[in-house]
């Protein structure tokens, strides 16, 4: 009699994890939300806040050439009437003439500087509130970004365990098979279970792979040795539904997947045309509801094979 586990704590607890990496997912798109309701108010102010900025500085520019050149008259003037009382009688009227001249540009220049501080003090006016609305709304938008980021990364984990998970019960399923079928030999190694899942591009396909040739093998040793049979009146109307179910199954898997990066990192931390066009609370109901019905798929398909994989370990004597 061959040694056959009864493998269903490892696909319960692939059922806990999905249920709680969907609590996990739908509270992490509730932070989202909550960051995209704040970065939304950033992105709309941005412009506002840049014009007003933007003028802030432009109008500082000039303070610093009025100043030099008040500095500079003002430094010619002190001189000319330093040189006024020792100087020649003839030399004397040219000498007030260039302190009148100096002092009236000197006059003109302090008006100048004068008007341009009036102009930054209204500029200041104006971005000083601007920059503290600014700086708050920042400062909440980072607070959002940092719950949802934190929420975010528990929920990757939960769904990284929930596949290491998955494949040790698809591991030892095939272990199973491996040692009552001796033509398993020429299938897909155990090991298989956790690489077909961590090579990139041969992930996309190969988990699935695996999972239906544990089936499929299930299936025809339970057959093979009259454990499940099919009523003769059956056999020619019979269908067996599990690749499509599979085949769902994985296609959702994919798709929740890539939904999940494209909301988010194509609808709501990107400026492209998707941020204004999108509406960003339908594109997480969407994401959601993919992910419900591929985790649902994903529980039949245990449910079902657990049956199967009792039915091993209930006839352990017939191999």
């Amino acid at each position: 009699m061959k040694n056959i586990t009864n493998n269903s704590l490892w696909s319960k607890l692939t059922l806990l994890l999905n249920l709680l990496l969907l609590v996990l997912f739908v509270v992490s798109m509730l932070f989202l939300l909550k960051f995209d309701k704040t970065n939304v108010k950033v992105v709309e102010a941005r412009a506002g806040y840049e014009k007003a900025y933007e003028n802030y500085v432009m109008a500082q520019h000039p303070l610093k050439q009025d100043s030099a050149e008040v500095a500079y008259y003002q430094y010619k003037l002190d001189t000319l009437q330093q040189k006024l009382p020792t100087a020649k009688k003839d030399a004397k009227k040219t000498l007030e003439e260039s302190i009148s001249v100096t002092k009236n540009t000197l006059s003109e220049k302090k008006k100048t500087m004068d008007s341009h501080l009036e102009l930054v003090a209204q500029n200041e006016a104006e971005y000083t509130p601007l920059k503290a609305e600014w700086d708050q709304m920042n400062e909440d938008n980072d607070k959002a970004k940092s719950a949802f980021i934190m929420i975010a990364v528990i929920t990757l984990i939960v769904f990284l365990c929930k596949i290491l998970m998955f494949a040790t019960w698809n591991y030892k399923n095939s272990k199973n098979l491996h040692a009552i079928a001796h033509w398993m030999k020429d299938g897909m190694p155990a090991w298989m279970s956790y690489v077909s899942w961590l090579i990139p591009v041969y992930h996309l396909l190969k988990p699935l792979n695996f999972f239906k040739e544990i089936w499929d093998e299930t299936d025809y040793v339970l057959e093979d040795k009259g454990i499940v049979t099919i009523p003769e009146d059956k056999k020619d109307t019979f269908v067996d539904n599990s690749g499509i179910h599979m085949g769902i199954w994985w296609i959702l898997t994919l798709c929740s997947v890539w939904l999940m990066n494209f909301v988010l990192f194509k609808t709501f931390f990107s400026e492209g045309p998707l941020f204004y066009k999108a509406n960003h609370g339908n594109m997480v109901v969407v994401a959601i509801v993919v992910l419900v019905l591929c985790l649902a798929e994903e529980v039949y398909l245990l449910l079902t094979y657990n049956k199967k994989n009792k039915l091993l370990v209930d006839n352990a004597d017939k191999f």
